[in-house]
């Protein structure tokens, strides 16, 4: 028989995973896994080497997590995902969704760790950067990310483009809006934090933001921020809310608007042709030079 890892053994034990029998199979010994009603295989090789399969994706993240953080590697027919290293440090990660996107509109969102059992839980879920999840995979990560964290530990900012238009004026640039926007999540989130994680948007960034952060608490401002689980699973809520608003605003227009910044042109002008420059200032970003194109100027 191969035994399973102690250290993984202690991570099943830890997460409530039960052991429903075994058997033999081909080179390895095959472990069924129970928790309530998910279940899950744990094929651990003669060589060392685990693989993991089964029904419930909950189980098979927390395996695979296991996995790859002990193989060093992945093998080559795996994608290669940025998975968040784990860290259980009281945080507040920030990231955003739709800044480039002239459709639809910009979404801030913060989600904030509150310690172990929270950082333990999205690393179960697989949370990572939301660019390497399908649509259907953002938004059903979104759903469990709210469940593991709590309601009030998570805070999205949603503008419209109409809204984006007018906060972005008032500000003088997109770069300081998405400061205000990210101090606005500070100033809801910062209770009994230790670090507050942020995607960085702009050089700025930092020195805007460290004068919303409170005494003792470390300001992280980087590039590929995505590497800490409270900014990825902030990457997902912005995602997944920026998804709903663009099929809200496809169904009010008639057709499914593109996403991006490339290819938009002919729907734009579908938009102005229809429901005129009014109806496209209610679906778009006007304040891109796109626009000018669209409008022939």
């Amino acid at each position: 028989m191969n035994a399973i890892p102690e250290d993984l053994s202690r991570l099943l034990t830890e997460h409530g995973v039960e052991i429903a029998g075994q058997r033999e199979i081909e080179h390895a010994t095959q472990y069924h896994l129970i928790r309530g009603p998910e279940k899950a295989t744990l094929n651990v090789y003669r060589t060392g080497k685990i693989s993991e399969g089964g029904e419930s994706p909950r189980l098979r993240e927390l395996l695979r997590g296991w996995r790859v953080a002990h193989s060093g590697s992945r093998a080559s027919t795996e994608p290669k995902l940025t998975r968040p290293a784990l860290d259980a440090t009281p945080r507040i990660g920030i990231d955003e969704a739709g800044k480039g996107d002239y459709f639809g509109p910009l979404v801030v969102a913060g989600v904030k760790v509150s310690g172990e059992k929270v950082a333990w839980r999205l690393q179960e879920i697989g949370v990572r950067d939301s660019k390497d999840l399908s649509t259907a995979q953002a938004l059903r990560f979104a759903g469990d990310i709210l469940e593991s964290v709590g309601p009030e530990n998570a805070c999205l900012v949603v503008l419209s483009p109409i809204e984006y238009e007018t906060r972005r004026e008032a500000a003088g640039n997109v770069n300081r809006l998405l400061g205000e926007l990210d101090a606005e999540i500070i100033s809801k989130l910062k209770d009994n934090v230790e670090k507050i994680v942020v995607d960085e948007f702009a050089r700025s960034a930092y020195s805007y933001l460290e004068t919303f952060v409170p005494e003792g608490v470390r300001l992280e401002v980087r590039k590929r921020a995505e590497d800490d689980a409270a900014v990825a699973a902030a990457s997902i809520l912005a995602r997944a809310r920026q998804l709903e608003e663009m099929e809200t605003l496809s169904g009010r227009v008639g057709f499914e608007l593109p996403r991006g910044a490339t290819d938009v042109v002919e729907a734009a002008r579908q938009v102005v042709k229809e429901r005129g420059e009014g109806g496209l200032a209610e679906v778009a970003k006007i304040s891109f030079a796109t626009t000018g194109q669209v409008l022939g100027n």
